[in-house]
């Protein structure tokens, strides 16, 4: 099972990559691990992981609004990441 310091380190991969073809390989994990995640989560929380990973897709290469992606990754990441840690 991922741990919640690999998920996030792969969506700062995927948000910091330079190109978007850059960010696929660890946004292909990223989507695979929240997947089996997701199925033994409150869906609220599902559903917040899966707009952190919406966002920081968004954010990936280089894009005018960088900064506004990765704030609402960020915001929605505090959300999901408080959910898990405090059932």
């Amino acid at each position: 099972m991922a741990n919640l310091d690999e998920l996030r380190q792969l969506v700062d991969d995927v948000m910091h990559a330079s190109t978007k073809q850059e960010a696929q390989h660890p946004l292909r994990r990223l989507k695979f691990l929240a997947a089996g995640l997701k199925m033994n989560m409150d869906p609220y929380y599902a559903r917040k992981l899966g707009e952190v990973i919406s966002y920081a897709e968004e954010a990936s290469g280089r894009v005018s609004n960088k900064q506004h992606w990765i704030s609402c990754a960020d915001r929605s990441w505090y959300t999901f990441e408080y959910g898990v840690k405090h059932p």
